[in-house]
């Protein structure tokens, strides 16, 4: 009894091209042709092919199939290392809907970063875009502090957010210093926001210009201005260590050259 490649590729659940690759790979033989030119296929093709098909079924790459036929030991050991890939796999695909149940919990947009689901209807559309920036730069103690700031809501955040860019100076003045008393709390107790590079994962420089072309983008002058002018209200007020302030002037500096640079 024989088959085509046609018929073999039907009996396998394959295709043609797959057994052709397979040809080529070296994973399959090729079958004796008959006298008109066909190729005629046995059992002991048949049997190959779901032979390959079940450790494909297994997750077993096919650069590894040829050298795991015949040797137990490698099975054991492909075996072991697909284990591993599975289990990896299995944690991803769980965090993931995991997450995905949250989205739909809170009714939150689908960029939003994982540990600010929860809170997401309490930032603006930018600050959601700013944490999935920080969320691929900081390391996870940073996040969860950001998340904690972003979190706390003062009557005035509806306000900046829609702060329109030719704010006049009135209105300025006074949103910053009704930020001001916030700000200083958060940077007192995370003196680690005076040089944010120092909790940066991955290239530091391409972090810090991703971090400030992005706020660029994301915030208009108006915004930004209040925060400057916050900032630089409460700076010389703060409690903090002199390392933190001498890390700061030294932060500002890098910032500055880096600018010039560019």
């Amino acid at each position: 009894m024989g088959w085509s490649t046609s018929e073999l590729a039907r009996l396998t659940g394959t295709t043609v091209n797959t057994i052709r690759h397979y040809h080529k790979l070296g994973l399959l033989t090729e079958p004796e042709r008959m006298s008109n030119g066909y190729k005629q296929y046995g059992a002991s093709h048949l049997l190959r092919l779901h032979q390959i098909r079940r450790m494909r079924e297994l997750g077993i790459p096919l650069s590894d199939i040829g050298s795991v036929d015949d040797d137990h030991e490698q099975q054991q050991l492909a075996l072991k290392q697909l284990e591993g890939d599975l289990d990896e796999q299995i944690a991803a695909l769980e965090k993931a809907r995991a997450e995905v149940v949250q989205l739909l919990e809170h009714g939150a947009p689908i960029d939003t970063a994982a540990g600010f689901i929860d809170i997401a209807a309490r930032m603006s559309s930018a600050d959601r875009s700013l944490m999935n920036i920080y969320s691929s730069l900081y390391e996870d103690s940073a996040l969860a502090e950001m998340r904690t700031i972003m979190s706390e809501t003062t009557p005035y955040d509806r306000e900046i957010d829609e702060l329109a860019e030719d704010a006049d100076e009135d209105t300025r003045t006074r949103l910053a210093e009704q930020i001001a008393p916030s700000m200083k709390r958060h940077l007192e107790t995370k003196p680690w926001l005076l040089a944010p590079t120092e909790r940066m994962t991955g290239d530091v420089k391409m972090g810090q210009a991703a971090i400030i072309g992005t706020i660029s983008e994301l915030y208009n002058d108006a915004q930004i201005d209040v925060i400057q002018r916050a900032f630089i209200a409460v700076f010389p007020t703060l409690e903090i260590p002199d390392e933190d302030r001498e890390r700061f002037i030294a932060f500002i500096k890098h910032v500055a050259a880096q600018v010039e640079e560019s």
